[in-house]
């Protein structure tokens, strides 16, 4: 039995404890109300005994063969008796039946009958208590008499201020039990209806907790939602379950990334939370909340309104992917820089070989200024040359793509206490951007439409490090701009590594660094805000779009 109980499923539990329970309750209800019920049958008894008593004391009848009986009895003491019962006892049987009482006894002062149902017990003494009656009193008692227990009442006959005689009027108690048992049958019917629709109803819930738990006993359940609690706190990525507007489950993870900290749950939607937290919670995609980049999934739960938000921490994937850009930037100008001086090499020394050599110098001495200049500050840059070589490999880049790459910078050599890798992200993205709108438009203009180039102008601002990048390009409509810095949007179609992540990198990082970006148009566009802060000089005439990126100097480091 024991063993069976362990492995019974908490559905077969619930149902045995409730109909164990039910049982027990209908019991003790039934036998409340069988000891109430006697106890009520028994005062209704003495009640009707008392009053039938009464009544028959009242009678004239009664009173006065009772009274002719209590002359005549000291006298002729049989003769009394039998000129009494000869008056009253069909009078008084007759009442009896009519009344449903089992007995009623007119008697002597002394307790010799004068009726009785069984005729024989006439004359015989009375058994039961008559001393509170002679004193004048109606009193009722359980006795034992020639019927068995009965319920019964006495009260005396008076005539005259005197007491002549009594009357008892009695129900057996095996009456009074059979009726009873009579009104307990109707209540154990009730009791046995109610006990059944209520084990129907204990059945139908355990079904239900038969599906909703697949059988298991409590103890697998009580495992199962250890496992549940240990993985939900454990995994790295941060869940969050929404009923309605409220927060009601959130794990470690997901308090340590919202940093709601031991905030309680329900979360309701008036609570005060960290700035950006609503915005996770209401929002999906890619959202930053303090200096984190969080990516939200969220996914409409089985139960209505309720929705299940997957939270990932990707700022170190954000940081990689800008380490990677950037070496990818940097690589790929070095490529196209090694690429450029290869051809020119290739081109001297043919020329070289077929003796000319004016037009050897010519070929290796083109774009000097500009190669000249970084490279200049590549060779002498004891500090950090990477800045300059990014720029030189640009410029090499840009030339074969048919690009005038102009560069005008008022910066001491190094990258002024910035990270060099978050430099080149910026730096590189923004030049990039600037030599495929150049050359594109290039590409799509008439023969002799324009020249195309790329402007890039670097300052320091109010202690802060300016880079300006402008270029010949299309530009971008002012409603598109906003649209720009999102994660894969980009007017161009997608390449090797994808397209339209360049600008949301630039931007992340330069959110986290603190400084800004703007994008505005050039001297043909619709504004030139951009422009203003460093002069006209800086862009140039008919610019498609200026990019402006803001970088606070570290500490104020020189």
């Amino acid at each position: 039995m024991r063993r069976w109980w362990r492995s019974a499923s908490i559905a077969t539990r619930v149902f045995v404890q409730t109909a164990a329970l039910l049982a027990a309750a209908a019991i003790a209800a039934f036998a409340l109300l069988a000891l109430d019920a006697q106890r009520e049958q028994e005062h209704e008894a003495a009640l009707a005994s008392e009053e039938l008593a009464l009544a028959m004391a009242a009678t004239p009848t009664v009173r006065q063969a009772v009274a002719s009986a209590f002359e005549a009895y000291p006298d002729d003491r049989e003769g009394a008796i039998a000129a009494a019962s000869a008056a009253m006892q069909h009078y008084v049987e007759d009442v009896r039946a009519a009344t449903r009482l089992d007995f009623v006894t007119v008697m002597h002062v002394d307790g010799t009958r004068y009726t009785h149902p069984d005729p024989d017990e006439i004359g015989h003494e009375f058994l039961g208590t008559t001393a509170p009656a002679l004193a004048g009193e109606t009193f009722t008692e359980v006795f034992e008499g020639t019927l068995g227990p009965s319920m019964r009442a006495v009260t005396p006959i008076v005539e005259d201020g005197r007491v002549v005689g009594l009357v008892a009027a009695g129900v057996t108690i095996e009456r009074v039990g059979s009726l009873v048992v009579a009104r307990l049958l109707v209540v154990g019917a009730l009791l046995v209806g109610a006990l059944l629709l209520a084990a129907l109803g204990a059945w139908l819930l355990a079904r239900r907790l038969e599906r909703a738990t697949g059988g298991k006993a409590p103890e697998e359940l009580a495992r199962l939602f250890a496992a549940h609690e240990a993985a939900l706190h454990s995994v790295d990525d941060g869940l969050v379950l929404i009923e309605g507007d409220s927060v009601v489950l959130a794990n470690d993870r997901a308090r340590s990334l919202l940093g709601v900290g031991e905030i309680a749950t329900p979360i309701g939607p008036d609570a005060p939370l960290p700035p950006g937290v609503r915005a996770v919670l209401e929002g999906e995609g890619q959202v930053r909340v303090g200096d984190r980049w969080l990516v939200v999934e969220r996914h409409a739960a089985a139960q209505p309104a309720t929705t299940t938000l997957t939270i990932r921490d990707r700022t170190e994937l954000q940081q990689m992917t800008g380490e990677l850009d950037a070496v990818r930037t940097l690589a790929s100008a070095l490529r196209a820089q090694t690429h450029e001086f290869g051809n020119r090499m290739h081109t001297v020394a043919t020329l070289i070989e077929l003796d000319e050599p004016q037009r050897a110098l010519e070929v290796a001495t083109a774009g000097r200024d500009l190669g000249q200049r970084l490279a200049d500050r590549v060779v002498s840059d004891q500090e950090e040359p990477v800045i300059a070589a990014l720029l030189l490999g640009k410029a090499a880049q840009a030339h074969e793509r048919g690009v005038e790459m102009h560069v005008e910078t008022h910066l001491a050599p190094g990258t002024h206490g910035i990270d060099p890798v978050d430099f080149v992200t910026v730096l590189g993205n923004l030049v990039d951007n600037a030599i495929d709108a150049a050359a594109d438009r290039a590409a799509r203009a008439p023969a002799g439409g324009g020249q195309a180039w790329v402007e890039v102008y670097l300052d320091e601002v109010d202690e802060s490090i300016v880079l300006q990048v402008s270029d010949s390009g299309a530009g971008l409509p002012a409603e598109q701009r906003e649209r720009a810095f999102a994660p894969g949007w980009s007017t161009k179609p997608a390449g090797a590594h994808g397209r339209g992540f360049g600008l949301s990198i630039v931007r992340e990082t330069l959110e986290r660094l603190g400084g800004t970006i703007e994008f505005d148009a050039g001297a043909d566009g619709a504004s030139a805000d951009g422009a203003g802060e460093l002069g006209a000089g800086a862009v140039g005439a008919g610019a498609g779009a200026v990019v402006t990126a803001t970088l606070p100097r570290p500490g104020g480091a020189s």
